[in-house]
């Protein structure tokens, strides 16, 4: 009997079929002072090609079950469990799930757009991880979606506003991602620590101009335009491949890490520049060398 395989789907575009867009996570309304375009929003981020593992016993290969267990009275059902805020040591003041309702935003549909930035003034601390693609909802906001869409890429702004999301009140960005419109969730400026708060730099000689050269040198080479296509999580596919030999009844040989040398900072500037120039060069295509006209004749005319 052979061993089972791995397979699995690669990852989806997000203008294919409504399949592949996945479920909208959130539908309501875009506001720009009195315009008003119904949207709904898509996840961003695909989290099929992630490999989840299951807790096992053991000595017997079952799953572990988890069972919300009282230190007093053992197992206790789903119903008997309410909420508390620790106040103090072991003090606990019991909140009420209705008693939280007041608290929550107003169950609005609508993202109002409140100010617009330039991109280049918002701290990419802010951004929290989570963005949703905007598309319009219906035939009738599609005109609107687009105009909105093609503004906002010409002036090259961002837009700034808050929307309920999974019943909290959240500080969103958006902007123009090609024809579509991407909706990035931000922290809020209270939640991010703030630098003052780390532990204080020690105090450095200033950078010679030999190093401030090279170090520009370094950073000239390596600026180039990005190929996305080159960057890629390859973590599933690594585990998928430990799975498969494990199945298979083989033994994976891990690779032996490369010893990195530490060298002084101008040295390592010089290997680094000669290694970033080395290889623009490989990278370059080669030119033909270009055939110079014979004496006598006029480039670019045949002789009869």
């Amino acid at each position: 009997m052979s061993a089972p395989s791995l397979t699995a789907e690669p990852n989806a575009p997000m203008t294919g079929s409504a399949s592949s867009r996945g479920r909208a996570s959130w539908s309501g309304l875009l506001q720009l002072s009195l315009v008003t375009i119904p949207v709904k929003a898509y996840p961003a981020a695909s989290t099929s090609q992630q490999i989840h593992f299951n807790q096992l016993h053991a000595g017997c290969g079952q799953r572990i079950r988890y069972e919300k267990h009282c230190p007093i009275h053992g197992k206790v059902e789903a119903g008997a469990i309410v909420s508390g805020y620790a106040y103090a040591p072991d003090q606990y003041v019991v909140i009420d799930q209705t008693e939280l309702e007041p608290l929550r935003p107003a169950k609005e549909r609508a993202l109002s757009l409140e100010r617009f930035v330039d991109p280049q003034d918002l701290d990419p601390a802010l951004f929290s991880g989570r963005t949703l693609y905007l598309m319009p909802d219906g035939l009738a906001a599609q005109h609107a979606y687009a105009v909105l869409t093609q503004v906002l890429g010409q002036r090259r702004k961002w837009a700034v506003g808050r929307v309920g999301l999974g019943g909290h009140r959240v500080l969103a960005l958006v902007r123009p991602c090609g024809p579509v419109l991407a909706l990035h969730v931000l922290h809020f400026p209270e939640h991010l620590r703030s630098v003052d708060a780390l532990p204080p730099l020690c105090r450095s000689d200033a950078a010679s101009s030999e190093e401030q050269r090279l170090a520009g040198l370094l950073i000239d080479a390596a600026t180039q335009p990005i190929r996305w296509s080159d960057y890629r999580d390859d973590s599933a596919e690594q585990l998928r491949t430990l799975i498969q030999a494990k199945l298979e009844g083989k033994t994976l040989t891990a690779p032996v890490p490369e010893e990195m040398p530490i060298l002084q900072l101008v040295d390592a500037l010089k290997r680094s520049v000669a290694q970033a120039l080395q290889s623009e060069d490989v990278s370059q295509p080669k030119k033909k060398p270009t055939r110079k006209p014979s004496p006598g004749k006029s480039p670019g005319r045949r002789s009869a």
